[in-house]
């Protein structure tokens, strides 16, 4: 399939960005992604509507165009006071519809980076597939963990993002690919896909610049 080479990045790792990705051979892959979308105007901890129905429609894209998860893991969850809900609840629809239970990191709000090298060293075997669900300003932290130096801040108000690590060995240098998921959802490995948690297709909105907030 297609895919436009934008250059190579650090350390060995080829950025690659494409409309959609082919199902993949067998390898270790970590699919990494920002939690979905969330309204500041509301000041509250959990998704939007609108990114409740981003990560139902996830559900059906991660298994279709990528292949079934093995893990998945979320960001820190607050217990008491529920700060940072929205990686959990981004990963909820994909578990549902895998039957793969979510692992809550503990450790992700002090040392993502560590997470990273951890989960680098512990891939074992060939189609190993985990899926992390982030909150964006600990993901360039987390990729350098896994092995990719240069990956840039992510905006305030971008939910867009899927960002592949295809790794040929346990702890080895990773190919990164990076998708936007706006372009994925247009594509057939999705739209011809039976949705696993079922409510129809999902058109994510433009992004508006917003503020920041936590």
């Amino acid at each position: 399939m297609h895919r436009r080479l934008t250059g190579l990045m650090a350390a060995g790792v080829l950025l690659v960005v494409g409309p959609a990705p082919a199902m993949p051979a067998a390898a270790m892959e970590v699919i990494l992604l920002r939690h979905a979308d969330k309204d500041v105007r509301r000041g509250d901890y959990n998704l939007s509507p609108v990114g409740f129905q981003r990560s139902i429609a996830l559900a059906t894209l991660i298994p279709a165009c990528f292949g079934m998860p093995t893990r998945i893991t979320s960001f820190y969850l607050d217990p008491v006071s529920s700060k940072n809900a929205r990686s959990y609840q981004s990963g909820v629809p994909l578990a549902v519809a895998t039957g793969v239970n979510i692992r809550i990191d503990e450790t992700s709000l002090m040392n993502s980076f560590a997470q990273g090298q951890r989960l680098r060293q512990s891939l074992q075997a060939d189609g190993e597939r985990v899926v992390l669900f982030w909150e964006h300003r600990r993901m360039p932290e987390l990729a350098r963990g896994l092995g990719w130096d240069a990956m840039p801040e992510i905006a305030n108000d971008d939910f867009d993002q899927l960002i592949l690590f295809r790794f040929a060995t346990p702890g080895a240098v990773p190919e990164v690919k990076r998708y936007s998921q706006r372009e994925l959802f247009q594509q057939p490995c999705y739209r011809q896909a039976s949705p696993l948690v079922p409510a129809g297709l999902f058109t994510p909105p433009i992004p508006a610049s917003s503020p920041s907030q936590p």
